[in-house]
């Protein structure tokens, strides 16, 4: 299992919609808002490391007024 949290960043007061798409994801396992320079962070968890990127890059970065992403992979 290949498990990543990733940081978002989306536009102002867009918050609740993105919370929500993101929960419906396969593979999103937590979705939690956050104050700060990011706005909502997410638990991904994957079979392998092309799955993980794949929800990352086509699924979550395409959200709408999602803005920025920080992906961080634990180890």
């Amino acid at each position: 299992m290949n498990t990543a949290y990733v940081a978002i960043h989306c536009e102002t007061g867009k918050e609740s919609p993105i919370i929500r798409k993101l929960m419906e994801m396969k593979g999103i396992s937590e979705v939690t808002g956050t104050l700060g320079l990011y706005d909502i962070i997410v638990k991904i968890e994957a079979s392998d490391s092309k799955e993980l990127e794949s929800i990352i890059t086509t699924k979550v970065r395409k959200i709408p007024n999602v803005l920025t992403t920080m992906t961080l992979m634990v180890i």
